[in-house]
């Protein structure tokens, strides 16, 4: 180490101004900033990380990269380093930051170590890579201590996807990587990201779109790669958002809030949590057994804006942070694309790209399940709110003389000075009044725009310039909604009132904080709720293109519809490009469907990448199955297609589902694309002679994973599923051995979004239908044709009940997109002996 004094020459005026800035607006104390050097060594930026001592600075997980320069003032002027000061540049050092000391007029500069100069990349050796996931590599041998050395399979595919995604982080740029299933493309990524880890100290984020995959990284792969690679440490991390994580914090306040802010049976709850925190290893909410009611978790999870991070007494037991310092030591986070999406929200809002946001800094990233990007991206950088979240919101402040408006007035009450008796008043008739003028208000919106949808005859309706015409914006909508957000306005600014009143007794202030705290975190989440609701309502002025809808959601409570009202960019690609994809060094986007017509050309034009900076690479490695011998794939040609005759096409679909069922006995995923279609099909099951004899489990009665559970115990059942049951799926054996899918899986037209998306495409001139609707049923088909095989060992039927896969000359693409299993095309009568006779060789060989 050395000691280097200087003055304000290495020092330049913004970053110097910015140390002043702050030292001063807190008052000459302690301050701690992360800065950037120049090329000739001088402080060139300065952004503040923190106010108070450096140590308790450092417990701030990802305070500082490598290349970058912790600095803190000393108040009194004297910049001799400390033996505290002196410890922790010594830790700084080592992991490459820098440490200096400033006095408060930040005119002279004292540095205890320089940044460690030449931060040199070391590329990862692609022969280690590939011998390590070789026949007689450390992973080999790991697997066949767990299963036997027959159990143990080498896969060439997956080995050349890591030397793939190996290139890619060595040389940095975009990677797009289709792996089949049966590839491994977990292994594929994570070791070559454990081993950039080990060389280069960065760690790689992990981004998937399910839970069923996050549990198979977190449960499974990467523990066992924490064994098998004995020749490095392998570190990893799950980081879920705030809201999944108990604040004990404010488990102690709703627990003191008591009568005031809860009913009785909401009492009894939390006090089950507090039991439950006393035990839990993580503290979120999926541990719990049984999930508490929406509202009793909205009074005890953590929440960004009511953290009092260090000065919080729970600190050191504080379950987010506990995670989140894990996540900062990990080499691989694992996180689900909304979590992504919304650590890349908040970055540009407040154009944060270098600290710690909701995810720590990183440079090198995985997304896996890659289609689904552009979903997520929608749902995090657009808006949208709902009947229901303004009630629990509202509920919050006050429901029948609960919540935290009472609270704080039985609170104020309690004071007998005059500051305690007119804040007491201002709660009372200002407040509470607003409050009570707002949810009317909200009542009454809701009520209109519940008319309007329902005289349009459709649960979801676009809107567009014309709703500003409609008669019910003119007289009613637009003057309710105006009067909202002026009370929701008036809320915020009497809470100020109060606020501002007890500052002159800091005791008073201090005793009531936490209480205000809340009220203020509901009134500032009430003003979003009002900027989605204008956004969503009103036709915008200028800026970039928006879709607006409003839609009815899940089923009806208390005689009420819930209702949302969303606003999303029309095109999410240039942001997916500029603030994600060309912010990191590495990004690799995999998935076992990313190409459609052959090529990545579609899904890069859908996230930015066609138009990226970085360098792109893209392979495509197939699925190891021996598919010509596994799957049979049955067209039924004599069926009319669903878009011409819907009636005489269902019908024909519950006939081959029944014979399949016969044939294969059980062991059935039926595919719809409708809700209705699921339930009708289940009604027509349960009709006399139609399904006896076969477990009937169907989508919506039950949750995903007990339905899933009871078709993997049972062994002979048909589960009739849509949506989620078309991937993300995976149930390997003899438990699914057949797969019937009742119709292409085209996207609704009429859906706000892809409307607006074909809409665009037509006005600039492009086929609609060619460019947007038939790449994204070649994904969702191939997604569900996924399902059927998942091993060496599996077999089974696909059942293709849509005859326009054969009649329509697009219909050859879509065939061809899908793995090669023996085909078998003709009149149902024809062909269902095939069907027979593949299940009876298949009860031979077994």
């Amino acid at each position: 180490m050395t000691l280097v004094e200087a003055g304000e020459a290495r020092l330049l005026p913004k970053a110097a101004a910015a140390i002043r800035t702050q030292i001063r607006l807190h008052g000459g104390n302690e301050v701690c900033f992360v800065c950037t050097v120049d090329a000739d060594g001088n402080v060139d930026t300065a952004r503040k990380v923190a106010a108070g001592d450096v140590q308790s600075v450092l417990a701030l997980p990802g305070v500082a990269e490598r290349g970058e320069l912790l600095v803190h003032n000393h108040p009194s002027g004297e910049l001799t380093p400390s033996d505290a000061d002196m410890q922790v540049a010594f830790g700084l050092h080592g992991n490459g930051v820098g440490f200096a000391i400033v006095n408060n007029d930040a005119t002279r500069i004292y540095f205890v170590t320089e940044i460690p100069t030449g931060k040199t990349i070391v590329p990862v050796n692609p022969d280690d890579v590939d011998v390590a996931l070789g026949p007689y590599g450390l992973i080999a041998q790991a697997m066949k201590q767990v299963h036997g050395a027959r159990n143990y399979e080498d896969r060439p595919s997956q080995r050349g996807m890591a030397a793939e995604v190996t290139a890619a982080f060595n040389e940095g740029g975009v990677a797009l990587l289709e792996a089949g299933t049966g590839v491994g493309k977990s292994l594929g990524y994570l070791v070559p990201a454990l081993r950039w880890a080990a060389a280069n100290g960065e760690r790689t984020v992990v981004s998937t779109n399910t839970i069923t995959l996050q549990e198979q990284l977190v449960a499974k792969d990467l523990p066992f790669l924490q064994r098998a690679l004995t020749d490095q440490p392998v570190r990893f991390a799950l980081l879920k958002g705030w809201r999944n994580y108990l604040c004990l914090y404010r488990l102690e306040q709703a627990q003191g809030a008591g009568a005031a802010l809860f009913e009785n049976n909401v009492t009894e709850e939390v006090e089950k949590i507090s039991e439950w925190a006393k035990r839990t290893q993580d503290g979120s909410l999926s541990d719990l057994a049984t999930a508490p009611r929406a509202d009793v978790w909205d009074e005890v999870s953590a929440e960004p804006d009511l953290c009092g991070r260090l000065k919080c007494e729970f600190y050191d037991k504080c379950f987010l942070f506990k995670a989140r310092k894990e996540a900062a030591n990990a080499d691989v986070v694992v996180v689900n694309h909304h979590l992504l999406l919304s650590d890349l929200a908040v970055r540009r809002q407040s154009q944060n790209w270098d600290d710690a946001a909701v995810l720590p800094a990183y440079k090198r990233l995985v997304v896996d399940e890659g289609h689904h990007l552009e979903d997520a991206a929608a749902s995090h950088l657009g808006s949208s709110i709902t009947r229901r979240a303004l009630a629990r919101m509202f509920n919050r402040l006050e429901k029948r003389g609960k919540g935290l408006l009472p609270a704080l007035a039985a609170r104020l009450a309690g004071g007998k000075d005059l500051l305690s008796v007119a804040s007491h008043d201002l709660v009372r008739e200002r407040l509470f009044s607003s409050a009570v003028t707002a949810r009317d208000r909200v009542q009454l919106l809701f009520e209109l725009l519940t008319a309007v949808l329902e005289m349009q005859g459709a649960p979801v309706m676009r809107l567009t310039g014309e709703f500003q015409q409609h008669d019910l914006w003119r007289n009613g909508i637009e003057g309710t909604l105006k009067e909202l957000l002026t009370e929701i306005d008036a809320l915020a600014a009497g809470l100020k009132v109060v606020r501002d009143r007890l500052e002159s007794d800091q005791k008073r202030a201090e005793e009531l904080a936490p209480l205000l705290n809340e009220v203020r975190a509901v009134l500032r989440r009430l003003g979003s709720a009002g900027d989605a609701l204008a956004k969503g309502l009103m036709a915008p002025a200028d800026g970039e293109p928006v879709v607006r809808w409003m839609e009815f959601q899940g089923k009806p409570t208390g005689g009420e519809r819930n209702l949302a009202v969303h606003c999303v960019p029309l095109d999410l690609a240039p942001v997916l490009r500029e603030d994600l994809f060309e912010r990191v060094e590495t990004a690799i986007i995999t998935s076992a469907t990313l190409t459609t017509h052959g090529g990545f050309d579609f899904l890069e034009q859908r996230l930015g990448i066609d138009d990226a900076k970085r360098s792109k690479r893209s392979a495509v490695f197939p699925s190891p199955f021996d598919y010509p011998h596994q799957a049979l794939l049955v067209v039924p040609t004599d069926l009319p297609a669903p878009n011409e005759n819907a009636r005489e096409h269902f019908a024909a679909v519950a006939r081959h589902l029944r014979d399949l069922m016969t044939a294969s006995d059980g062991g059935i995923f039926a595919l719809f694309t409708s809700h209705r279609d699921v339930r009708e099909m289940a009604e027509w099951l349960r009709g006399p002679g139609n399904g006896a004899g076969w477990p009937l489990l169907v989508h919506g009665e039950e949750s995903r994973d007990i339905l899933l559970q009871r078709f993997r115990d049972g062994g002979r059942a048909v589960l009739l599923g849509t949506a989620t049951f078309w991937e993300g799926v995976d149930v390997p054996g003899d438990a699914l051995r057949a797969l019937l899918i009742a119709k292409l899986p085209f996207r609704v037209p009429s859906e706000p979004m892809v409307a607006a998306q074909c809409e665009a495409i037509e006005a600039r001139g492009g086929n609609s239908f060619g460019e947007f609707m038939l790449p994204h049923a070649s994904l969702r088909l191939k997604q569900g044709f996924g399902r059927l095989i998942r091993t060496g060992t599996d077999a089974g039927v696909v059942v293709l009940c849509d005859p326009r896969v054969v009649t329509k000359r697009y219909g050859r693409d879509l065939l061809d997109a899908l793995p090669p299993a023996r085909r078998v095309v003709g009149a149902w009568g024809e062909i269902r002996g095939e069907v027979s006779r593949f299940y009876r060789q298949r009860r031979k060989d077994v």
